[in-house]
């Protein structure tokens, strides 16, 4: 039960890490389409969680709790670019600074 509380919290701080501070852009879409996909991510994310969870978890401890929440933020650019894509906004790399 703890692991999903984990899974949220990492999910918000990552998620924050990887639209704001990386080299990505959101296109098209209006801000309710793009908070909806943001909330496909955190339920994608999730999902992705839970089946490595299942897969991982037998090892128990530590290992059982961190390795598939590693797995899935590492995961995320995918997670992102399907669950944005799912309400028809592209997720891209950015412009390149001058």
């Amino acid at each position: 039960m703890l692991g999903w509380l984990a899974a949220f919290c990492v999910f918000w701080a990552t998620a924050s890490l990887y639209l704001g501070g990386m080299n990505v852009e959101l296109e098209g879409g209006s801000g309710p389409r793009q908070l909806i996909g943001l909330l496909g991510m955190l339920v994608l994310f999730l999902i992705v969680w839970r089946i490595l969870d299942a897969l991982l978890g037998g090892f128990g401890g530590i290992p059982g709790v961190v390795l598939p929440i590693v797995l899935s933020v590492l995961s995320l650019p995918l997670v992102a670019r399907a669950a944005f894509a799912l309400v028809g906004v592209k997720v891209r790399k950015g412009a390149g600074a001058h």
